[in-house]
């Protein structure tokens, strides 16, 4: 089976547990693939797989959990923004705003320098609505 069709059905797996209330189950299959993509160094696949793994845990409201998988995306690919902005939100919930603005601070700097317009667009957004004077620069 071809290295993507592993990672989506990971995806796909997870969500069927999930649907089914097995949390758990969810998350240990997201972690097979998460430790898979690292071996064998597919950073878009740890990207997604973390952040898929990370919005998951955050739906289960555990917020810890969520911090570990964006930080495990980052550990691999500094500028991801998506983790950047996940690592945010999660600050900005937890009620620490300063580490909330750095990390948005650094999300805007990453964002700039992309090519992926789309996410752009929309991190911009997301930034915009807490941190209005870094949409500004």
């Amino acid at each position: 089976m071809p290295i993507d069709g592993r990672f989506k059905d990971a995806i796909t797996g997870s969500l069927e547990h999930e649907k089914r209330g097995e949390h758990a189950a969810a998350l240990e299959l997201l972690d097979q693939a998460i430790t898979e993509a690292i071996r064998e160094g597919d950073i878009p696949w740890i990207r997604t797989l973390c952040h898929h793994a990370a919005t998951m845990s955050r739906s289960a409201e555990n917020l810890a959990l969520a911090k570990l998988y964006y930080e495990q995306s980052l550990a691999r690919d500094p500028e991801n923004g998506r983790a950047l902005y996940g690592l945010a939100a999660i600050a900005l919930d937890e009620g620490d705003p300063v580490t909330a603005r750095q990390c948005a601070t650094r999300c805007y700097t990453s964002i700039q320098r992309s090519d992926d317009e789309i996410l752009k667009v929309g991190l911009l957004d997301l930034i915009a609505k807490n941190w209005p004077d870094l949409a500004e620069k």
